[in-house]
């Protein structure tokens, strides 16, 4: 993977974080931004670890195939993650609250970061230095969630969808541009 293949990487993988960072910064979440940050970063590393394992056991097993099977894996994640960004859920503050909690986070950063095991999997089928991947991820995320709980509070959940489905548009062109050969 180049530089390039890398920010990209860390761009698409990050917006996700941004999406939710949004929501808490506009429900009134900041002062537990670090807390956030922290969480979720220590899953954005260690998520695509695991799917680069598996990915990369997988390949062995299935050899010539792989470049089709992450390809239409990261299309499906980001057609997914535009429909959830279309679909609008509205939460209120005492829901933010528990989510910012130690065990909400956890719970939380499971889910958005079960996605890094899909993009990490396909990754795994191909070459792809994981620890250089696990760091491009972890550190785009927590860049975009203080990003996302700063402007959140800042809009009040203007931009919440829009980055979902952002996020999950350039997960398309990622795997597109995977199955092209362009990464």
């Amino acid at each position: 993977m180049t530089l390039i293949d890398f920010l990209i990487l860390g761009v698409v993988i990050g917006s996700n974080n941004l999406a939710v960072a949004l929501a808490l910064g506009a429900m009134g979440q900041v002062a537990r931004r670090f807390r956030v940050m922290l969480v979720f970063g220590v899953f954005e590393f260690v998520m695509p670890l695991l799917g680069i394992g598996l990915g990369a056991v997988t390949a062995r097993a299935i050899g010539l195939q792989t470049n089709v099977i992450g390809t239409v894996l990261l299309i499906a994640l980001g057609l997914l993650t535009v429909i959830a960004g279309v679909r609008n859920r509205r939460q209120d503050e005492k829901l933010a609250k528990h989510v910012t909690q130690w065990r909400g986070l956890v719970f939380l950063a499971l889910g958005l970061s079960i996605d890094n095991v899909v993009v990490g999997f396909s990754l795994g089928l191909g070459r792809a230095d994981p620890l250089a991947v696990a760091t491009t991820i972890a550190c785009f995320s927590v860049l975009f969630t203080w990003i996302g709980m700063r402007l959140g509070r800042e809009s009040r959940r203007g931009w919440e969808q829009v980055a979902k489905i952002g996020a999950g548009m350039l997960l398309v062109g990622f795997g597109a541009a995977n199955g092209m050969g362009w990464l």
